[in-house]
């Protein structure tokens, strides 16, 4: 247990999964074992210790990957002085608490402005103007501050990324146009390179080319969905530092009448599948009504000129707080009434359009070949963006009230 608790710190502090079972073994070996297995996981380590003709098999949970060079230092150091058998177990266990303990971190106001400064270099390298190095760097330095006090209150980690990736980009963004930048969107990407997970993203790597390839693919996926959710913060607020008036012509012709027909077919596409899915008929008219809102959020949002994306994250995302606010009252699964509520906004077209156009590739001596790869690479990428954006908008209502749940001590609804 002591070895482990070794790799767990370890691991929590951004070391790579070759660092975490040299050290762990190490560790072990240096206490009196004979043979050391390890197994690492995302978020957990398995460990079988021989002594002799015995062995005994431990799990240790592990918590929220992080990077802490000062502790991962601090913890190989003293794994190197178990393994020279300076210490018994008891000692090396009272060493290892101090660690976690009395490891200095830098002040968080001076993480604040080193995280500022940082970005405001960033902003400099990727061709930001000089009139928008002072937006960035104070909107980098809110969103650390604002990202420090969320992991505080132990919100979902990618629902932090999606705020502060919204405060930040928009702070920015604001700042640079007030300040007459002419790079503004740059400016406003610059902010919130904070958030990329640098970091993990190297581990991924390295583990599957050191032979862990299900590690590595789940820090890998791990990384896609916090980039995901960054998006998503970058995107609302672009919306609000460069708003489009250009409506669509139908919403300013007919607002109220364009509404009601999405609405309405929307409601009944979602009743349609699920009947397909066999939902029962008092649930049905929920899931209608599921479908009508989604349809008449995203209807609203691509007449302001958002684009398909950002108004079907929108849609999801009232979709996912209704729902999460009446579902236990009616008695309907929450499941039913997302998943119900978002299909009519799945861009079955998009999907098919790609799919034709790769096929058209596949003839002898194809027409206009470049042109047709290029529509289903971009149809392609239309579809996957605007299901993740779905995803994501659903997700964060039920993460937040995870959460909420979570530090109460009550058990999440299904």
């Amino acid at each position: 247990m002591l070895s482990m608790e070794f790799g767990r710190l370890l691991m929590e502090s951004g070391a790579s999964a070759r660092v975490v079972e040299d050290i762990v073994t190490r560790t072990a070996l240096g206490l009196g074992a004979k043979r050391v297995d390890l197994r690492i996981g995302y978020a957990s380590l398995a460990i079988t210790v021989g002594i002799g003709g015995e062995g005994i098999t431990r799990m240790r949970k592990v918590g929220p990957l992080g990077v802490n060079q000062r502790l991962d230092q601090a913890v190989r150091q003293l794994a190197a002085r178990v393994r020279r058998a300076e210490l018994t177990a008891p000692a090396a266990r009272e060493e290892l608490n101090r660690l976690v303990k009395e490891t200095a971190r830098h002040p968080g106001w001076f993480v604040d402005v080193a995280v500022g400064v940082a970005c405001a270099s960033f902003g400099r390298l990727l061709g930001v103007d000089w009139l928008a190095v002072g937006p960035v760097f104070l909107a980098a330095v809110a969103g650390q501050w604002l990202r420090r006090q969320l992991a505080r209150r132990r919100v979902n980690v990618f629902i932090a990324a999606t705020l502060v990736a919204f405060a930040a980009s928009a702070l920015s963004g604001l700042g640079a146009r007030l300040a007459g930048s002419l790079t503004v969107e740059t400016a406003m990407t610059a902010a919130v390179l904070l958030l990329v997970p640098g970091v993990p993203c190297l581990n991924a790597q390295n583990d599957i080319l050191d032979g862990r390839p299900t590690l590595g693919s789940a820090r890998a996926v791990w990384v896609g969905v916090i980039l995901v959710f960054l998006t998503v913060g970058v995107w609302l607020g672009q919306m609000m530092v460069r708003p489009n008036d250009a409506g669509g012509g139908a919403l300013t012709m007919n607002l109220l009448a364009y509404l009601a027909h999405q609405m309405v077919f929307g409601g009944l596409a979602a009743m349609g599948f699920g009947v397909l899915f066999n939902i029962g008929p008092r649930a049905l008219l929920w899931c209608g009504a599921s479908g009508g809102l989604a349809l008449g959020v995203r209807s609203i949002g691509l007449s302001l000129g958002w684009s398909l994306e950002a108004a079907s994250f929108a849609a999801a995302l009232a979709v996912g707080s209704v729902v999460q606010l009446i579902q236990e009252r009616i008695g309907v699964s929450r499941n039913t009434l997302d998943v119900a509520g978002v299909i009519p906004m799945v861009p079955g077209g998009f999907a098919t359009k790609a799919i034709l156009g790769l096929f058209a590739l596949t003839v002898p001596s194809p027409e206009a070949a470049n042109q047709t790869l290029i529509t289903s690479v971009e149809n392609s990428l239309r579809v996957m963006f605007t299901i993740g954006a779905m995803g994501t908008g659903l997700a964060i209502p039920s993460l937040l009230l995870r959460g909420r749940r979570s530090r109460l001590g009550k058990t999440p609804a299904r």
